[in-house]
């Protein structure tokens, strides 16, 4: 209505016409629009207790989905595009906006409290609201409290200022405080009008002027008549809106999925270790048991114990006592990634029995890892194929010497009788002494087959002949089975399946939680599913990962407060004891927590999450082994003299090769302290030296006997040469490891 719009509305030919005064239904579109915008601000506003001054901020068009438009936002609509909402925050919520150090000194706090408002336009960042500084703040770097109003627990007094602007005296007045003191009543939300003999008004007389009071006490009844619900209750407890959870969703800031990839491997592999990785096995009865296909495999269970008469039922007699029981589920795997079968295994708690009267002979050799690596080694140097194969209900063959009694499994038909028990005939999984039973029984079944045992490693059988040869290593209830003649493979996996209920599970893919994928160049040993699983047990999933296994800062304490339960630290350091089997890397770290399991700090078990946050940002990582053409054996031996500020113990540390390949290492603290940098790398290359001649009588009995000298690395000279000078005294104990060292070529 300017005189300037009139001229050039004029001047162009343009009739200017208006609406009548006072007929605002002439504006219909712009009066709805406006009506609908007044409504959504009056809502978030009341919502969150925003003052008036605020009401700017909370007008929002295109950042709301529309009824109309489906619950669509009016922007994705007109560019027909998801739009990303993760960025909405909850309207004058409580936030703390970063302050760069160029606006604040050392000792000033680095965030401040401020109220949320929205977004800019011209700028990527939040606008923030710090009333006290009155500044406003457009900043990214900024964090919520969405659920935490800033004007949560609004005072009387700070509601009425809004209302009555006359009651904002000078706070320095000394009246001020009684002039904000009016008379209400907190049960209703209607202000009663001032009492003309309140004090509080008698006092304020020479404060304000006798009209004054009469216009605040006309404004008390306007709006009492009017019946404005004023926010003068007591405060509630505010929650975002329900759209608005909708489209707020959590994000992880460091996914598994960044860390963990499959584009290496083939798509074969790839499958296989996606089938896997997607199982799920119950961790008690009482899990299994709502799951139809365990209830089916403790069913097939059962039946398999009573069809082969390990156990009857029977009283249990007097003076006697009784083992307890449990069940122990598993997945097992075809080669190709399939499920083969879901097995549950009942398991007898075997820590209850008692010696002499129980059972008496327990020891049963199992195969050492250094012995599997070296093992597969030859397999894949000479390019022979490797079978993988499982018995069934293993320790079900072997014979019992001792009576045994054992409590009915759960979900036994029985086994709401306490005093039933079952008499065992045979042994079953638990038990101290049916590792023995087994070992003697299946040690003699190959030796019957004319196997041979060798002479550095007890589970280890080999067969040579002028043309065929034959290898299988034992590890309880697995075999792995190679050779060069396909034939005599495919013979003594028949002969096995006449004694024992075997399962033949095809090419070796997955071996104690060891993934092996197998190309034309080698063999790639990593344990991926195993450090997956061990994140989700610990609840370290979306952790930040960490560059190294420990930091190099690390500073141990004598003293520190001690944890309330160190079971769990325990669990995770056996668990990460094992993970060493294919991560080298981890040996020391694990090496130094595993020290600590009697009595763990807090300290060390921010160094066992260290590890975990490592292990994450190195899941694929893993020992490959190549055909060299050649297997010879080296080693590199080293130690770190009173590393440990404790105790002052050094550290011993080689690792050995085999035809260019790791297949041995070691990171152990020393039992005695030395008193000389040469005498600690002196104890390392003698525990290095019996590692070599270990290796070297395992290839032999493998049938590559080392045709050159072994050779030791070190570097420490003074330890070069007390080895290399048989005329040093030493002690009686390391004379042995002396002339091995000898024989070595340093």
């Amino acid at each position: 209505m300017s005189h300037n719009m009139t001229n050039y509305l004029n001047s162009n030919g343009i009739l200017h016409q208006t609406s009548c005064v006072s007929t605002p239904q002439q504006n219909g579109i712009a009066e709805r629009k406006n009506r609908d915008l007044i409504e959504k601000t009056r809502a978030i506003m009341l919502q969150m207790n925003v003052p008036k001054s605020f009401w700017s901020y909370g007008v929002l068009i295109n950042r709301l989905p529309s009824r109309v438009l489906a619950f669509k936002f009016p922007l994705e609509v007109l560019q027909d595009k998801v739009q990303d909402v993760s960025y909405l925050k909850v309207f004058d919520c409580t936030c703390y906006v970063h302050l760069p150090a160029t606006q604040r000194d050392k000792l000033d706090p680095r965030a401040v409290k401020c109220i949320f408002l929205g977004y800019s336009q011209t700028k990527k960042g939040y606008k923030c609201y710090e009333p006290k500084s009155k500044k406003l703040y457009i900043s990214r770097d900024v964090r919520f409290v969405e659920t935490s109003p800033y004007f949560e627990g609004t005072s009387q007094e700070e509601i009425l200022q809004e209302f009555f602007p006359l009651l904002r005296a000078d706070p320095n007045s000394e009246n001020s405080t009684e002039l904000l003191k009016p008379a209400t009543d907190l049960t209703t939300n209607s202000i009663s009008p001032v009492a003309a003999s309140d004090n509080n008004v008698e006092s304020s007389d020479n404060v304000f002027p006798t009209g004054i009071i009469d216009s605040m006490e006309s404004q008390l009844s306007n709006i009492q008549n009017r019946a404005i619900p004023l926010r003068c209750n007591p405060p509630r407890t505010r929650h975002p809106p329900s759209k608005l959870q909708d489209y707020a969703a959590y994000t992880v800031r460091y996914p598994i999925n960044k860390f963990l990839t499959y584009r290496r491997l083939s798509p074969l592999h790839t499958a296989f270790l996606t089938a896997i990785s997607s199982v799920h096995e119950p961790k008690n009865f009482q899990e299994a048991q709502s799951q139809g296909i365990w209830k089916k495999a403790m069913a097939e269970e059962l039946a398999a114990l009573e069809e082969n008469k390990t156990w009857s039922i029977t009283p249990l007699p007097y003076g006697k006592h009784a083992v307890g029981s449990r069940w122990i589920f598993k997945t097992k795997f075809n080669s190709d990634g399939s499920i083969d079968r879901h097995k549950a295994r009942l398991v007898a708690q075997g820590f209850t029995q008692k010696f002499g009267i129980d059972y008496k002979e327990t020891f049963a050799p199992v195969a050492k890892m250094t012995t599997v690596r070296v093992f597969l080694f030859v397999a894949i140097n000479n390019g022979w194929e490797m079978s993988q194969m499982d018995i069934k209900n293993t320790f079900l063959h072997g014979d019992l010497e001792k009576k045994v009694f054992m409590n009915l499994p759960p979900g036994h038909p029985q086994g709401g009788d306490s005093i039933i028990v079952c008499h065992l005939h045979k042994s079953i999984y638990g038990l101290k002494q049916i590792p023995h039973a087994w070992h003697v029984k299946l040690s003699t079944a190959l030796e019957a087959l004319g196997f041979k045992k060798s002479s550095a490693d007890s589970s280890l059988y080999v067969q040579l002949n002028t043309n065929d040869n034959l290898m299988v290593l034992i590890y309880v209830d697995d075999l792995i089975i190679t050779g060069n003649n396909n034939d005599s493979i495919a013979l003594l996996k028949k002969n096995l399946q006449l004694q024992f209920p075997i399962k033949d599970l095809g090419h070796l893919k997955y071996f104690l939680g060891i993934e092996m994928a197998t190309s034309s160049k080698g063999l790639f040993l990593n344990q991926q599913k195993y450090i997956v699983d061990l994140h989700q047990d610990a609840n370290l999933l979306h952790f930040k990962s960490a560059a190294t296994p420990l930091d190099s800062k690390l500073k141990l304490e004598s003293d520190g407060k001690a944890l309330d339960s160190p079971s769990n630290y325990q669990k995770l350091v056996g668990k990460l004891i094992y993970l060493t089997i294919t991560r080298p890397d981890i040996a020391f770290a694990v090496s130094l927590v595993s020290q600590h399991m009697h009595a763990p700090t807090i300290q060390h078990l921010g160094m066992v999450k260290r590890i975990l946050r490592y292990l994450k940002g190195s899941i694929g990582r893993g020992i490959v082994m190549n055909n060299n053409g050649h297997t010879n054996i080296m080693g590199y031996s080293d130690s770190d003299w009173a590393g440990n500020a404790l105790d002052r113990s050094s550290t011993t540390e080689y690792c050995m090769f085999v035809g260019g390949n790791l297949v041995s290492w070691k990171s152990k603290k020393q039992n005695v302290v030395a008193r000389s940098s040469a005498e600690v790398e002196y104890r390392a290359m003698a525990s290095a030296a019996c590692e070599l001649v270990w290796l070297k009588h395992l290839l032999t009995d493998l049938g590559y006997p080392c045709s050159i000298p072994m050779t030791l690395y070190c570097d420490n000279q003074a330890a070069m040469h007390i080895a290399s000078k048989v005329t040093f005294t030493i002690q009686s104990h390391e004379k042995y490891f002396f002339y091995r060292l000898c024989l070595i070529s340093l």
